[in-house]
């Protein structure tokens, strides 16, 4: 099958993808790990080969790799293309040109700033690499997995990629929910506010500890009653910080059940149930800018927006962003919008997913739209609207293959708020002294728990 061929099917088949929910068909199967990655990316290149074909991505470590916590893993991370140069940069004056390639949230930033806003654009690398379990479990495992209920629920789904060829808005989402991480990890992140007038302000540092269950391949499945994902965030900076935790439970069962938030505030020395940690209630640490529901792109139940799949399209995404992640926060934070210079994009083939809010449901937000990594199921752009139909948020997920893991991940969060003027830099996982994100054993069972929360609060 051509290149040609192969988009082409590509559009077909999400033509009606929104409105199908039903298994991979036998042939479809076939193609994971043949024309199709095993993560169901298109494995040949684009037509003019801008796009590379994937051959496999970024799977051993590069030379003059040394992180924090040694054997752990971790940041920093070495660059493999500190000494590329742009192909080319996209500006204010340009931009026309590229205008079917760049979305509506980055548009939006070429109006605004016209004399400093810019997009360099590299050549593209398909970095993305797994561990060859994960795409074992994916292709041996893809009819299991299914959509179940309004919220919706993920049912029968462990340790894979549940939807390589998904149907619809809801089986994307969901990849992007439970994309690979380690089971058990830790590490520290710190976030900045950068106001109207150019002042940077440091919003939190903390050390986030996870367990995702899901991942865990020495299990058959999650436990009955546990959240497949749980994290426990200790703020140790700002002062007047110090000390808070926050608890989350995060569960498969969204039909069933609400993902669970406890805070522990050292003043009033006691753990509370925190319900409105949730839609577009605002986190607090992103100096008020970041929803609870655009937590790493998206986060939380599907309740209150339907969500379309619209298809692939070849966008300039944040890609092979190692520059980002490794900047000096001084260097990075500049006035009005992220310094350009720091910023890698490159041209990938992502999956577009839509979001229209429900009739008679009230959200700050009317659509949501997000970018996809079809290499990794990564979040890599998501613009939102308001009510009036205004850019409103947008949000830049700089991505890198963490060679050690080895895993493509997202995580740090370049977010936008075009009503206030203002942007938050947060989630920077290997800014000076910050660790990113290595290995640990696995915690004691009840570790997780509100209980356990309250005997390690600070006093």
């Amino acid at each position: 099958m051509n290149n040609k061929n192969i988009v082409m099917w590509g559009a077909v088949s999400l033509l009606f993808a929104s409105q199908v929910m039903a298994a991979p068909t036998d042939e479809e199967i076939k193609q994971l790990g043949t024309t199709l990655t095993p993560l169901g990316a298109v494995k040949a290149g684009n037509a003019d080969g801008s796009i590379p074909p994937w051959t496999g991505g970024m799977c051993t470590i590069p030379p003059g790799y040394k992180p924090i916590m040694g054997d752990k893993g971790g940041s920093p991370y070495v660059d493999p293309f500190a000494n590329e140069k742009p192909l080319f940069s996209i500006t204010a004056a340009n931009m026309a040109q590229y205008k079917d390639k760049i979305d509506d949230g980055t548009q939006e930033l070429f109006k605004r700033y016209p004399e400093s806003f810019r997009v360099d654009v590299y050549p593209s690398h398909r970095t993305a690499c797994f561990p060859q379990w994960v795409y074992d479990n994916t292709i041996s495992r893809v009819k299991n997995p299914q959509v179940v209920g309004a919220a919706p629920s993920l049912a029968n789904a462990h340790a894979q990629y549940p939807f390589p060829i998904p149907k619809t808005g809801y089986e994307a989402m969901w990849n992007s929910n439970v994309k690979y991480e380690l089971p058990y990890s830790e590490g520290t992140q710190a976030a900045y506010l950068i106001d109207t007038s150019g002042g940077v302000t440091l919003t939190g540092v903390q050390k986030i500890e996870n367990r995702n269950l899901f991942w865990d391949n020495s299990m058959d499945k999650i436990p009955d009653n546990q959240p497949y994902w749980a994290l426990i965030a200790s703020t140790t900076a700002p002062a007047q910080a110090v000390g808070v935790k926050q608890l989350r439970h995060s569960f498969l069962e969204a039909q069933d059940r609400e993902n669970m938030a406890w805070s522990y505030i050292p003043g009033q020395r006691r753990v509370r149930l925190a319900p409105e940690f949730k839609y577009d209630t605002v986190s607090t640490t992103s100096g008020g800018v970041l929803l609870f529901d655009e937590i790493n792109g998206f986060d939380g139940k599907m309740d209150k927006f339907d969500f379309k799949l619209v298809g692939r399209r070849e966008m300039y995404v944040p890609y092979n962003d190692y520059k980002t992640w490794d900047a000096d926060p001084v260097a990075i934070n500049t006035p009005k919008h992220l310094n350009p210079d720091y910023l890698r994009w490159e041209l990938h083939r992502v999956w577009v997913v839509e979001a229209t809010l429900k009739p008679g449901e009230r959200h700050v937000q009317k659509v949501k739209r997000f970018y996809l990594d079809e290499d990794s199921w990564s979040i890599l752009t998501y613009v939102s609207f308001d009510q009036a139909g205004k850019v409103h948020h947008l949000m830049y997920q700089p991505s890198i293959q963490q060679y050690e893991k080895p895993a493509y991940r997202n995580g740090q969060y370049v977010l936008y708020d075009l009503t206030k003027g203002v942007y938050s830099n947060g989630s920077l996982m290997a800014a000076p002294k910050m660790t990113g994100f290595y290995k640990v054993d696995a915690y004691p069972g009840s570790y997780f728990s509100p209980g356990s929360l309250a005997g390690s609060g600070v006093r």
